[in-house]
């Protein structure tokens, strides 16, 4: 190497450490943050499909009610929130109370423990508290249901008036969440006091994390994490029966009711019975006595309805009548005298009192 020529300047390992050692503190600076808000956020979203799973799956609850009564009311009992007014509403309170169904604990001994709602083990997460024992938030609520939403008008609308009791559901919960791990500043030397989060609640102490939610605020300066309101909406009501259809003739009923209402509450009912009181005034002026005819004439006024189910101690599905004697008649086409299709498919599919013969509905 010649003399004029410069040495290359080289640096010394105790250098190259020290810079290394610099840009790990400075990556773990920001790394540390990002690990910890992911954290968070992943807490955020899983509470947020809790709540939404305690919306959702409660409005399905109601598809199974008894529509032809008002909906069963809560009677309350035990410790825990009471479920405002429906069975259905106080029972997924119950269930949610802990904000998720995985593990549901009533006290089926006593009736008035249920650990859900008393016991705080639910909150055990190290980054982020749930809870709905805030003002501003919600736990499952039901609205009434509202028997307009489906409204056809004319006869369709008076029936479902007199005899059914469903409609539009909706339902709707709110969750709160308090940061328990994320400073509320990072940096503050260079961050001119501006809070990153929202207020952590370590210090208060984790066994106070339903008093800690209670006094959560929200908006811009709160101090607590306010998820999206989950919402569900239903259009429910079967118009089912829930009696079993035995009627005679001149008997009543579940099933009587309601035809006797269509029957009745159509224009040309109105139209009809104007001209059965002109006709039958007439046969009664010039041929027959009044007296007489009130005792045995089958008058078109209500409906005559004869069902009677099939049961395997009954030869035929028949009902007795009361017509100059006690007489037996089908009330479907049991025997047609032809080929009696329906009894020959009864006695040769060995169905029994099975529907279509299945008897694991599972299977069918």
């Amino acid at each position: 190497m010649s003399p004029l020529t410069p040495r290359p300047v080289t640096p010394s390992r105790r250098a190259l450490r020290g810079a290394a050692s610099v840009e790990m503190a400075l990556s773990m600076v920001a790394l540390i943050p990002i690990f910890m808000y992911a954290l968070f956020l992943d807490d955020l979203l899983r509470y947020s499909l809790d709540a939404q799973e305690a919306a959702v799956t409660t409005v399905w609850d109601f598809t199974t009610q008894d529509y032809t009564k008002a909906l069963k009311q809560s009677g309350g009992g035990g410790a825990g929130p009471q479920g405002g007014l429906s069975s259905v509403q106080h029972n997924a309170r119950l269930t949610y109370c802990d904000h998720e169904s995985g593990i549901d604990r009533p006290d089926v001994m006593s009736g008035s423990n249920y650990a859900d709602c008393e016991d705080t083990d639910h909150h055990l997460a190290v980054v982020a508290h749930v809870c709905w024992m805030n003002s501003n938030a919600k736990q499952v609520t039901c609205e009434a249901p509202d028997k307009g939403a489906g409204a056809l008008g004319g006869l369709a609308d008076q029936y479902g008036d007199e005899f059914t009791n469903g409609g539009l559901i909706k339902c709707s919960a709110r969750a709160v969440v308090e940061n328990y791990l994320l400073p509320e500043e990072f940096l503050p030397e260079f961050s001119d006091g501006v809070k990153l989060t929202k207020k952590n609640w370590k210090q208060e102490g984790v066994e106070n994390v339903h008093d800690n939610a209670q006094q959560g605020v929200g908006g811009a300066d709160g101090n607590a994490y306010f998820l999206a309101e989950q919402r569900m909406a239903i259009l429910t009501d079967t118009w089912a029966l829930t009696e079993d259809a035995d009627i005679a003739p001149d008997g009543s009923g579940e099933m009587y009711d309601r035809v006797n209402n269509t029957y009745t509450n159509v224009t040309s009912y109105y139209q009809m019975m104007g001209s059965y009181q002109d006709f039958r005034q007439d046969i009664t002026q010039d041929l027959l006595d009044d007296m007489m005819l009130y005792a045995f004439e089958d008058a078109p006024t209500k409906p005559y309805l004869s069902i009677h189910p099939h049961l395997a101690n009954m030869q035929t599905p028949a009902n007795t009548v009361d017509q100059e004697g006690d007489t037996r008649y089908f009330n479907q086409e049991w025997r047609d005298w032809d080929d009696d299709k329906n009894r020959g498919t009864y006695e040769h599919s060995e169905r029994g009192e099975w529907y279509m013969g299945c008897k694991d509905a599972e299977s069918c």
